[in-house]
């Protein structure tokens, strides 16, 4: 008999602090002059201003983070050039990207995803946007050990043969630039760095291989960024292409669902699905309920499935479980924060597929899962030909009942349990949402194979398998920096906004102007979407776009994901039979208040 779940609620007190971002600007007036409004006192500082019909107006950030806004979007406050709007009104730059946990940010752990022998070792390195306006300096380190960026860090200009790649001068970013560093390679038969770069890390393989601890690298920056990783770098030539956007450690937290990117596949026999954890401190307990039995490996000990079992981790190091039987939906909490990575060392969509790529993505806490996401995948690889794909739901609440707009897709589920895994495919677009925040959920689309809609008989193999998170509208924000990767001939962006105060607002694409071309995308005229192509066949720009980097912004927020992949039309540069996928960004602000413990029973029922 299984034994009920439980969901510790959060009081309504922490979950309104939780909940609720005030920023302190400092005493000014907002009312009309005649008594309309009282400023309310916040300890010495503002946080809020009650105005006369008793609405409270609370103070909020831009989506720059420059400035300092009332609720109807007046400017209280311009911040400094290094400073940033935050809790306390206008502070440190970095602190500004802390306070509002986004995937802006000034500290990072990045990841050498684990893959199967043929591509281990490969040239694995990170993009880095300077998200601020003014210099931003950069600072490498992995196991107690820093990197002088000469050598491995440069400026990407052009694209596909064209391209070049300046030295990073003194170790600083400049406004508007984007850096590419070169973390690691050692040993592959499957991809080099480009000529002339030497890595940062080339003493051994980087990454962590089958299950074991290891050593993630740290990024740290003096002003906040966006960051992305990609392994192997380099286009078609890499073969086994897969990226994420990573989570600043300002945003881990101490309670997550454990993901990974697919089931094994039945292909390819050394093919595992992979879970990564990193410690932000040192001495962190980790404790899981897997969901299944971990095999165990070098230094760490093997678990029954459905027992709670606790490994200790320290600041920047990684415990990985790489094993055949899938741990996906096992509960994870821990004493200190922490990040989470979810990846296969050979991906096949579906299983029984030839095709096999790495995967990894850093993945969200429970804490910013949100209760409703928009589903829409790339643009059909081939014109005309309509490509179903599969989307992966991963329950956090028992008791989680489901609803699609404008139609359920065939085979999608009705309800979920807490860490219960359900998998559908269709083509979408569509809505799925819970009956409210305090049943939250993860989701995740996917790209399949190109031989499953390539009919040259592989002479024009668009894409390979790829996942990726999917977004919960609550989690969209108002701009985002964001780098395309100028090895990819094809690359596609999907945007999602919804109304607001009845209407929609103008997304802005700095290539491109007002972004057009929206469609519905549930029945209630609310959300729509649309699909923007930076460039296309043999790395041709459309209109006034390229590969690079890029700006996006609205007056409301909206959701951007980035597609890239490779055709036969890239003549003289090979790039077929690989794609990347990742988020431009987004919010991981706490959204509901629920912490999925590890101390009860998975299983079904409610």
């Amino acid at each position: 008999m299984t034994a009920r779940r439980v969901i510790h609620q959060l009081s309504r007190a922490a979950a309104l602090a939780a909940l609720t971002f005030l920023v302190a600007c400092g005493p000014a007036s907002r009312g009309n002059g005649d008594g309309g409004g009282d400023d309310i006192d916040g300890g010495g500082t503002v946080d809020a201003y009650r105005w006369g019909d008793g609405r409270i107006c609370e103070n909020v950030c831009s989506a720059d983070l420059h400035q300092v806004l009332d609720c109807d979007g007046n400017v209280v406050q311009t911040c400094p050039a290094d400073m940033g709007c935050g809790a306390g009104g206008c502070v440190p730059a970095c602190d500004a990207a802390d306070d509002n946990k986004s995937t802006i940010g000034c500290d990072y752990y990045s990841v050498s995803p684990d893959v199967i022998a043929e591509g281990a070792g490969a040239c694995f390195a990170a993009f880095i946007a300077n998200t601020w306006g003014s210099p931003v300096t950069i600072n490498v380190d992995r196991d107690g050990t820093s990197f002088p960026l000469d050598g491995f860090a440069r400026i990407p200009s052009g694209s596909g043969q064209g391209l070049t790649y300046a030295p990073l001068t003194n170790g600083t970013l400049q406004p508007g630039e984007v850096a590419i560093l070169f973390l690691a390679r050692y040993g592959s038969v499957l991809t080099n760095c480009p000529a002339g770069i030497t890595p940062a890390y080339t003493t051994t393989d980087a990454a962590v291989h089958g299950t074991g601890y290891g050593a993630a690298f740290h990024i740290t920056t003096s002003a906040p960024v966006v960051a992305y990783d990609i392994f192997p770098y380099g286009g078609g030539p890499s073969a086994a292409t897969s990226a994420t956007l990573l989570v600043p450690t300002s945003a881990w937290d101490v309670n997550y669902v454990a993901v990974d990117a697919f089931r094994k596949s039945t292909v390819v026999t050394q093919a595992q699905p992979s879970v990564a954890l990193v410690g932000a401190e040192d001495n962190t307990t980790v404790t899981i309920r897997p969901s299944a039995a971990i095999v165990g490996g070098a230094g760490v000990a093997a678990a029954p499935a459905n027992t709670p079992t606790s490994y200790t981790l320290n600041r920047g190091q990684i415990l990985q479980f790489t094993q055949d039987a899938e741990l996906i939906g096992s509960p994870i909490q821990t004493d200190k924060p922490v990040g989470l990575w979810a990846g296969a060392t050979c991906l096949s969509v579906d299983v029984a597929d030839v095709a096999c790529d790495s995967a990894h993505q850093q993945i969200p806490p429970v804490a910013a899962l949100g209760h409703r996401y928009a589903s829409v995948r790339y643009r059909n690889r081939f014109a005309g030909q309509e490509e179903s794909v599969p989307w992966r739901l991963v329950g956090a609440v028992d008791g989680t009942t489901l609803s699609y707009s404008p139609t359920a897709p065939a085979g999608a589920p009705t309800t979920l349990a807490v860490g219960q895994v359900a998998e559908f495919w269709a083509p979408g677009p569509f809505v799925v949402e819970s009956q409210d925040a305090d049943h939250p959920f993860y989701l995740s689309a996917h790209m399949t194979g190109c031989l499953r809609v390539d009919t040259s008989g592989g002479f024009d193999c668009r894409g390979d398998p790829e996942f990726v998170n999917v977004i919960p509208t609550e989690q969209y924000l108002a701009k985002y920096t964001f780098f395309t990767d100028p090895t990819y001939p094809e690359t596609n962006l999907v945007l999602v906004r919804e109304k607001k105060n009845g209407a929609f607002a103008d997304v802005n694409l700095d290539c491109l102007g007002t972004v057009g071309g929206w469609q519905p995308l549930d029945g209630t005229g609310d959300i729509e979407y649309t699909r923007v192509d930076l460039v296309t066949g043999n790395f041709a720009p459309v209109g006034g776009c390229d590969n690079g980097r890029h700006e996006a912004s609205s007056d409301n927020p909206f959701g951007l994901v980035v597609w890239g992949w490779g055709s036969a039309a890239s003549t003289g540069f090979l790039t077929q039979a690989v794609s990347y996928a990742y988020p431009a960004g987004a919010s991981v602000k706490p959204i509901n208040t629920v912490v999925v413990v590890v101390d009860h029973e998975l299983g079904g029922g409610n």
